[in-house]
């Protein structure tokens, strides 16, 4: 089964596309990626957005984190702010495979260009 679909609304998942297909025999999802840069101009702005993109992520879920340790501290439920720290954390481990596969791909396009030159 694979699931193509844009899962985010900024500009870096706006132009790559995120295949995601369940693996039976590893019990977890794999993602592959297509990315649209092509030069390293192109791929040095992908990495600025991922960067900034990021970075709002894992403040967001610091964030949510201090909300639920403040909730808690009151005795109070704190089920649903959790259950939305998951489903970010989730999207924080795609961002990291995105970063990994975007250093492979710019790797390779780099070699192609090398070995196009010589």
């Amino acid at each position: 089964m694979i699931e193509k679909k844009n899962l985010h609304s900024n500009a870096i998942h706006l132009n790559t596309v995120i295949n995601r297909t369940w693996s039976p025999t590893a019990g977890k999802f794999d993602f592959t990626f297509v990315f649209t840069f092509r030069n390293k101009e192109e791929y040095l702005a992908f990495r600025w957005s991922w960067k900034e993109n990021y970075a709002a992520l894992s403040g967001k879920i610091r964030n949510q984190k201090r909300e639920i340790k403040a909730i808690q501290r009151k005795l109070e439920y704190a089920g649903q702010l959790q259950s939305k720290v998951c489903e970010l954390k989730r999207e924080a481990t795609v961002q990291i495979f995105m970063l990994r596969a975007a250093k492979q791909e710019a790797n390779r396009q780099y070699q192609q260009a090398k070995q196009a030159g010589q």
